[in-house]
């Protein structure tokens, strides 16, 4: 895989052969188009990184941190190859930290304006355990974005207290966009 845009375009980054789903170019750039196209400024987390993807997208495109979470430990350890081998000029802070997405969210250092989650299809509840979590630490800015993906023929549950600003299928994968509900765009 490679990243769509940014001070890495083009640049290559390993995916392990299971355990991970990566997004796909095309709906990274679709996502990122949604967003702006940049992220200069933004504090990013990448929860479910995976291969780190859509972090490494974030990353490519100016965000001044990102911190990238994955459970799994072989597919850590190639998320941890990426970010090692991956360097530019003018690249924001990065780190990789390996454990429970959810369970991050409890001690996570400050708050995000861009939270990219991207769980395993099979875990249950993922999106309500996970907008739950952004909303009881307190860890997305006021106005910030969730982006939250899931498989294009799940159901969404509502969830109080968010709001969905964009619902978007691409082939097999849906994503939503969320803000916390009567927050003003950014």
């Amino acid at each position: 895989m490679r990243i769509t845009s940014g001070i890495l375009r083009n640049r290559r980054f390993d995916v392990p052969s299971q355990e991970v789903r990566p997004t796909k170019e095309s709906v990274r750039e679709a996502i990122f188009s949604s967003l702006g196209g940049r992220c200069e400024g933004w504090r990013v987390l990448d929860l479910f990184a995976g291969a780190g993807s859509l972090g490494l997208e974030a990353w490519s495109r100016g965000a001044v941190e990102v911190v990238l979470v994955e459970q799994h430990p072989q597919v850590f350890r190639t998320l941890r190859r990426n970010v090692d081998g991956l360097d530019g000029p003018q690249l924001g802070k990065i780190t990789c930290l390996r454990g429970d997405a959810i369970r991050y969210l409890e001690r996570a250092d400050g708050i995000f304006d861009l939270i990219l989650a991207d769980p395993p299809y099979d875990l249950p509840g993922a999106m309500a355990l996970t907008l739950d979590g952004i909303t009881r630490h307190s860890v997305l800015t006021p106005g910030g974005t969730v982006v939250y993906e899931l498989r294009a023929a799940d159901p969404v549950e509502p969830v109080d207290g968010w709001t969905v600003l964009r619902d978007k299928t691409y082939g097999k994968t849906r994503v939503l966009m969320l803000r916390r509900s009567g927050e003003d765009e950014a």
